[in-house]
């Protein structure tokens, strides 16, 4: 029985595919700028397209469109029993979660390093939970207001849904018009990440309805994937996330950045997601099997990352060369996997068994 199918006993596999990049391209931002300088420069631009791994903190916002999607599309028609929803989200989340800050508290104690409580205390809100710990919190956010948004695409239609982004948008420029910066609200914040989660809902509701037929959405894709690569080149040569001299930048795209990875990773799920052409099978299994790792791969690779990294350029290798320090990132990503599936069938896998049906036949609630 493979557990993380959704309680509805739906699994799509390509989206386990999107989630295994999702991770490696985290894994490989990590591995290459988790400190200044080391193993490779800020910005180091490598040639077109391969600013996407120079700059894989994106893999964050592919994660977060996936939700906006997955949960659309498994939705569908049907209304939701809430509180079943939100014990299913805890019982995929908090396990790992809970364990992970409970280990980042003692090291940080141990290590003369402590993590601030008040960091712990408010980081569901703020969110100021440590290392990806936070982006878990954004995900918290998003779910208590799925039903919200549920609501307002079914009243007003998925169209509604881009009033969300234009508010969005709205409070980035006032944040970057009063502050001189937007990466803080744009990156750290649902404020920023809820284009991601709506324009994945977009696409899966657009996909589900037939509105977007798939000569358009292959059309879509193809544009706003060549388009995203252009643009994100372009940023990883302007110093990228950290701006050279350190984030937070002053830059305005941070205002729209988060909307412009939102439509490419969502037109990019949904075409993915409806493609005909055939995965080979082992392929497909490895795929899969790396993306039911992904949380795990997530919340975990934080703790042997900069080990990792020292062991590897400890024995050969150029600090400044991105192509060398990419390419041991692959190797040290590849020797983390056993790590990954041993969290998941041990700790993450066991907590699967206790979700909850939360789906229900909307004739039937009304009745």
């Amino acid at each position: 029985m493979n557990l993380l199918r959704s309680t509805s006993g739906q699994h799509f596999s390509r989206l386990d595919h999107l989630r295994a990049l999702a991770a490696y391209l985290v894994f490989v931002w990590h591995f290459l700028h988790m400190t200044p300088e080391f193993p490779v420069p800020y910005a180091s631009q490598p040639i077109f397209p391969l600013a996407l791994f120079d700059e894989g903190h994106t893999g964050v916002a592919l994660f977060m469109t996936l939700s906006g999607y997955l949960f659309a599309k498994l939705v569908g028609p049907h209304d939701i029993d809430f509180p079943r929803f939100l014990w299913n989200r805890a019982m995929r989340l908090a396990p790992l979660l809970i364990v992970c800050l409970t280990a980042w508290t003692v090291i940080g104690q141990l290590t003369g390093k402590p993590i601030p409580t008040s960091d712990l205390v408010y980081g569901f809100l703020l969110p100021t939970w440590p290392y990806g710990a936070w982006s878990v919190a954004i995900e918290l956010h998003f779910y208590l207001m799925f039903p919200l948004l549920l609501l307002l695409t079914r009243r007003q239609g998925p169209g509604a849904l881009m009033l969300v982004v234009a508010g969005a948008l709205a409070l980035c420029i006032n944040w970057w018009i009063t502050f001189g910066e937007a990466q803080h609200i744009a990156y750290w914040t649902i404020f920023g990440r809820i284009d991601q989660f709506v324009f994945g809902m977009i696409f899966a509701f657009a996909t589900l309805s037939g509105t977007l037929r798939r000569p358009a959405l292959n059309a879509i894709a193809a544009i706003s994937m060549l388009s995203f690569l252009i643009i994100w080149t372009q940023f990883d040569a302007m110093g990228g996330f950290h701006n050279r001299t350190g984030a937070p930048s002053p830059h305005p795209i941070w205002i729209v950045i988060p909307t412009i990875e939102a439509i490419t990773f969502g037109a990019l799920i949904a075409w993915y997601d409806g493609a005909t052409f055939r995965i080979p099978a082992a392929l497909d299994r490895v795929l899969t099997r790396i993306g039911e790792w992904s949380y795990s791969i997530y919340l975990l690779h934080f703790f042997p990352i900069v080990a990792l990294r020292h062991t590897f350029w400890g024995r050969s290798g150029s600090a400044d060369d991105f192509y060398v320090a990419w390419l041991i990132a692959t190797l040290a990503f590849i020797a983390f996997l056993p790590v990954a599936a041993m969290s998941y069938t041990l700790l993450e896998k066991r907590f699967l068994a206790f979700r909850k049906p939360y789906l229900r036949d909307r004739a039937a609630v009304t009745a």
